[in-house]
């Protein structure tokens, strides 16, 4: 179990409320100018299919896109914006289908970045990582490729170190057919290919990342540093 009550030693574990509302039904309609925004360590429990946007029944429209998704989320912490629940229901789009629940190179937490009207959660399309623990259970964002991750605020990738750990090199690790099927080759800049793995080169620690946002009093309300459409 990573060690998350280290990454923000004042606010253990904000997540003790109750959950929220049951899962959507549809997909909701959030408006991005007037929402709130967090950015949460999470496990994803579950997931499926929302009804596809009526729009993609139209002759005149191609949708690119499989129906919406909606998950269930359990929150273990709440890095910036307002205390989530323990637990949480969402939903997001994406090209690719239902989100990955675990992987074996970076286990099972994730840092997401949700958008709320005060009762309903979008997850803005593709705006989570997974995240990997170190020798000491500090989790931290594996930088999986060379472009700043444009869901977290500007400056954050100023926080990347790299990864000297030999724990947080291991558990962070691909095969290396994965890497050559996935990456494009812009990607090598951020990869060490050593033996049958490629090797993420930098990290951002959880830990430093909030204490960064703490200090923090001019971010936007979006938290984005380049923002993209929510659904």
């Amino acid at each position: 179990m990573p060690h998350l009550a280290r990454l923000v030693p004042a606010l253990l574990l904000l997540a003790t409320g109750v959950a929220h509302a049951e899962r959507p039904t549809t997909f909701p309609e959030i408006d991005p100018a007037t929402a709130t925004y967090r950015l949460a360590v999470v496990e994803l429990e579950d997931q499926g299919e929302l009804p596809q946007f009526a729009a993609c029944s139209s002759p005149d429209v191609l949708c690119m896109d499989g129906p919406p998704i909606w998950f269930r989320a359990r929150v273990l912490d709440t890095l910036q914006g307002p205390s989530l629940p323990a637990q949480l229901h969402g939903a997001t789009t994406s090209h690719y289908g239902p989100m990955q629940m675990a992987s074996p190179q970076y286990g099972k937490a994730r840092l997401m970045l949700l958008m709320s009207d005060g009762e309903r959660h979008v997850m803005p399309r593709y705006a989570n990582g997974f995240l990997a623990e170190d020798r000491d259970g500090f989790l931290h964002l594996v930088l999986v490729d060379p472009r700043p991750v444009w869901w977290l605020p500007c400056g954050a990738m100023d926080l990347k170190e790299p990864i000297h750990d030999a724990a947080l090199a291991r558990s962070s690790r691909i095969p290396l057919e994965h890497y050559e099927q996935f990456h494009a080759p812009d990607d090598s800049a951020a990869y060490t290919l050593r033996g049958r793995h490629a090797y993420p080169k930098h990290s951002i620690p959880m830990a430093k990342l909030a204490a960064w946002l703490a200090r923090r009093r001019d971010l936007p309300a979006n938290l984005q540093c380049r923002p993209i459409a929510a659904g």
